[in-house]
Formats: structure tokens, sequence, C-alpha cells
């Protein structure tokens, strides 16, 4: 009995032994992991990295109607079944429209749009989209055509006719056919600045080694530099950036500034970098980004930067004058309006610009006629007349026509110009406002259907329109002599609603007016030039698609 028990002491012993070191290695703390370092001269760029929200193409389905005949009722059965419960649930006339009929009808067609979100886009972001009828359909045409509403999918993520993809961008708008259209683009229309985006897209930065504090550090030095809630650390290894309104003209800009900013903006250090960078301004080839670099120390780089201002080189003074300007010093307005009455820099329209978006309007306004006025470039009188219209400059006075597009007129003298809009949004611009037609006119459109008339001492002119799909003649109707009156008389619809001041119409597509005002002038029944602006380039990213 005695052994058993002295056995019995030796066994509990070691189990007790083992039961201790078990617990003491678990109580053994874990090695610190290695925290990565900050330098004191780490900019945001050394510990992570910009990741932005790419150019997303998207694709939809959707009708286009207004065809008088040039439609199809064609349409593949599942695409069918999806339309008409979108009819059913979206348009606005649907308790008193047929939707089976309403696509069945041969003044509809049933059409594929595409177009691309552009990078970084806001909520409600507009762009071009391209417009094609099925190709297994009979439609013959889109022209004069009203997209209705149509869901936008990422391309990437829609089979034929999904309906369960998520939908971020919705398209409508009046249809344009570019003028002189050939046929090889037949099969190719566009609803210019149709297409919007239905949220905005993230832009992040990804740390190189998650740690909270350095997020944390990262956050605090972009709210600092640019205002609370611009960056959000959601993760040790993320942080969101929201792009400040002032920099949505530019969103690349702004992340050159966030990726050159150094984190430790201990004043002694912050004078060097200063320095650094004002040399490098002085000798590198490549400016922006160092002015960029500038920038991002906000008012503390204007010291250095004001010696810069008289510098010899055109190149450093301005890009000297478009930091210093961007930072809030008004005097650097006197070297940006030199680059801009420069017909030899490269700076002009960047330095309008700059002058547009920075400048006191009372200061902005004298520059901005002096350009209308006496600039020849339809380029820079344009770059001209886009900043005053974003400034709410009394300069330009904007008309709305049809719901479909605009007339901005632009009050200033210099030569007389019609300006037609291709890309973003579909309007007319009239430098020179009033422009008016001359008394003698007789004009016919190329295809015949709409006549203008006007003999000497008439106070109105005469319009009327012929449609090959309808027996009643349009008119005749009167519109005043003013380009803008008589643009309004072509585009208003023939059947206004009751209690409305707008004048009735002929119901001209934008596209239609362009030809009938570009045959005026050079006829020289508008004593103006006409020019129109550069073409979307959307239809040439699905060339071959």
């Amino acid at each position: 009995m005695l052994l058993k028990a002295i056995m019995m002491k030796k066994v509990l012993f070691v189990l007790l032994s083992a039961a201790i070191a078990v617990l003491a290695s678990c109580a053994t703390e874990p090695e610190p992991q290695e925290t990565p370092a900050l330098s004191p001269d780490s900019t945001i760029e050394d510990v992570a990295r910009v990741v932005e929200s790419p150019a997303i193409a998207v694709r939809g389905y959707g009708i286009v109607a207004g065809l008088f005949g040039t439609g199809s009722s064609e349409c593949p059965p599942q695409l069918r079944q999806i339309l008409e419960k979108y009819i059913w649930q979206q348009l606005p006339e649907a308790d008193t429209i047929n939707p089976r009929r309403f696509i069945d009808s041969p003044d509809t067609a049933v059409v594929e749009v595409l177009g691309v979100i552009p990078p970084m886009a806001t909520a409600g972001q507009s762009f071009d989209v391209v417009v094609r009828p099925l190709s297994s359909t009979q439609t013959t045409s889109l022209d004069g055509g009203y997209l209705y509403t149509t869901e936008l999918k990422e391309l990437s993520r829609i089979t034929q006719f999904n309906q369960y993809a998520k939908t971020i961008a919705k398209a409508q708008g009046a249809i344009f056919t570019p003028p002189g259209k050939s046929k090889n683009d037949a099969w190719q229309w566009y609803v210019l600045g149709g297409g919007y985006s239905l949220s905005a897209t993230n832009v992040s930065l990804l740390l190189n080694q998650p740690d909270f504090l350095i997020a944390a550090a990262i956050r605090n030095r972009i709210n600092e530099r640019f205002g609370p809630k611009v960056a959000n650390a959601v993760s040790p290894g993320e942080v969101l950036l929201t792009i400040p309104p002032r920099y949505h003209y530019n969103k690349q800009r702004f992340l050159m500034m966030i990726r050159r900013l150094y984190i430790d903006n201990e004043p002694a250090l912050r004078e060097q970098r200063i320095a650094m960078l004002i040399e490098q301004l002085r000798t590198e080839a490549d400016k922006t980004p160092i002015e960029a670099a500038l920038e991002a120390f906000g008012k503390p780089a204007l010291d250095h930067l004001r010696e810069l201002l008289d510098d010899e080189d055109a190149a450093v003074r301005f890009h000297a004058a478009r930091c210093s300007s961007n930072l809030g010093y008004s005097a650097a307005l006197s070297v940006l309006r030199d680059f801009v009455f420069d017909s030899q820099s490269p700076y002009r329209i960047e330095a309008i610009r700059t002058i547009g978006r920075n400048a006191r309007l009372n200061d902005a306004e004298p520059i901005f006629l002096l350009v209308l006025a006496q600039e020849k470039d339809t380029a820079i009188r344009v770059a001209a007349y886009e900043v005053a219209l974003a400034a709410k400059s009394s300069i330009v006075t904007r008309i709305a026509v049809a719901g479909t597009f605009f007339i901005d007129l632009v009050n200033c003298s210099g030569e007389k110009l019609i300006y037609a809009k291709q890309q973003n949004q579909p309007g007319f611009v009239i430098f020179g406002t009033p422009i008016r037609c001359n008394e003698n006119i007789f004009l016919q459109s190329d295809d015949g259907q709409v006549t203008i008339n006007a003999r000497p001492g008439d106070r109105f002119i005469s319009i009327s329109r012929t449609h090959p799909k309808r027996p009643r003649v349009i008119g005749p109707l009167s519109a005043g002599f003013e380009v803008s009156q008589l643009i309004r008389a072509m585009a208003e619809s023939p059947e206004q609603k009751k209690g409305s001041a707008t004048l009735p119409g002929l119901a001209l597509s934008y596209t239609q007016i362009i030809e009938i005002l570009e045959k005026m002038c050079t006829s020289d029944q508008i004593s103006a030039r006409f020019e129109k602006g550069p073409m979307t380039t959307v239809g040439e990213m699905f060339k071959n698609f």
C-alpha cells in the first residue's frame, strides 16, 4: 500500500509539472510584429497607393420613339418581355398605352445603348451614348427619334438581355444624327450627354503594409489640408477619399497632390521641402507634378512661389502663377492675363480656365470680354465662353429649347459666330448676340421638307414644314428675325400645352436645325460664320463592338 501511494504521488507530480509548463507557454507574450516606420520625409505615395475607379463601359436595351415609320415591330421574345414590364413600371404614360402595341409600332424601334462612365464619376455626371437598332430588325433610321429612359449595366457583367445585373447608369434624350452622316455610319446614332451615373465611384488609398496608426495619420493629414471628411480611414489598410467639389474640374490633379502630400507637416522640414521643390520647378522639364506638390503644401508655399512670377522662363512663370492662383494669391492674375493675350503661348486656354476658377467675377469679366471681342481662334473664344458660363457671368444667357437642347447668347463684340456643339450636351452658342437674319430670305432644306421665306419689309419670317409620312403641312408659322427666335420657332412642338407661353414650332430635330443654319450662313442669309464643334468620340470606342 505504501509503495502504491508513493507511485501515485509521482504520477500526480509529473502531471502537475506538465500542466504548469503548458500554462507557462500559453502565458508567454507573443513577439511583437514589426510596425512599419514612417520616415520624416515620407509622402503618402511612399506608404500607400491610389486606387481610382476606372472608366466603365455600360450597355442597355431601350426604345426609341417618334420615328414616323422608320422603326420596326421586331423584338427578341426575351427582350420584349423585359421591355413590356419596364414600360408598365417606369413610363409616365404607361396607363394610357399598350406596351405590346407600342413596341409593335413602326414608329418605334428597339435599340442597344452603349456608353462609358468617366473615371471617378460623381453621381449624376453625364456622358454621351451611342444608340444602335438591333441588327436583326428592319429598322431603317433613328433620325428625329427620342430615346426613352434606358437602364445601363456594366458591359463586362451583362449577358444577352440580362435584367439581373445591377443598374449603374441610365440614358435618355433626343437622338442626334451627325450632319452629313455617311452610309458607313448608318447604324450609329447618339444622345449627347444622355447618359448619367447613378452614384459616385470611390477612390481609395491602400496601404502597402496595413497599420491603423499610419492610416489615421494619413487621414488626419489629408483632412488638415483639404477639409474635414475628405478622408476616412475605414480599416488599417484602406483610406477612402471624397474629392472636394473645387477639384471636380481636374480630379487627377487632386490625386497628384494627395500622392505628394508629406505626412509629417513639421514647419522646419516644410521650409526645406518647399525650397527643394521650387528649385525643381526651375530646372525639371515636367513641371506639373512639381507644381501639384507645391500646391499640396497650401499657403506656406506662396512666399517662395512669388519669387518665380517674374522668372525669365515662360513655363516657370505659368506654373508658378497657376499654383499661386489656386492657392488664392490674387496678384497672380496679372501674370495669367499676360499669357491669355500672348498669341504664341501654349498656355492660353489653361490660363483662361485658371482665371475663371479663381478670380473674382468683377476682375475676370473684363478679361473674358476682351478675349471674346479680339480673338479669332474659335477654341480660345469657346474657352472664354465656357468659363464665363461656369462663373455665372451676365455675359452669357441660356435659353432651354424644346426640352432637348439649349441656346447660349454671348453678349460680346467681335466676329459674329454660331457654334453648334456635338459632344457632352447639344446646343448653339451665339457669339455677338443679337445676330439677325437678313431681310430677303428664301431657303429650302436639302430634303425639301422645310421652307423659310421673308421679303424685304416683312415683320416676320415665314416657316413651314412638310413630312413624307404626314399629309398635313405644319405652318406657315411666324418667326422673329433674330437667330435665337428662328431656332426656337424651328424646334418647338406644333402642339403647345394650354396656358404655355411658348409659341408653336415645326418640331425639327437638332441635326436638321444645324444643317439649315449652316446653309443660311453659307448663302449669306445670316451674316455670321457657322462652325460645328468637335464630334463625340463615343462611337469610335464601340466601332468594332
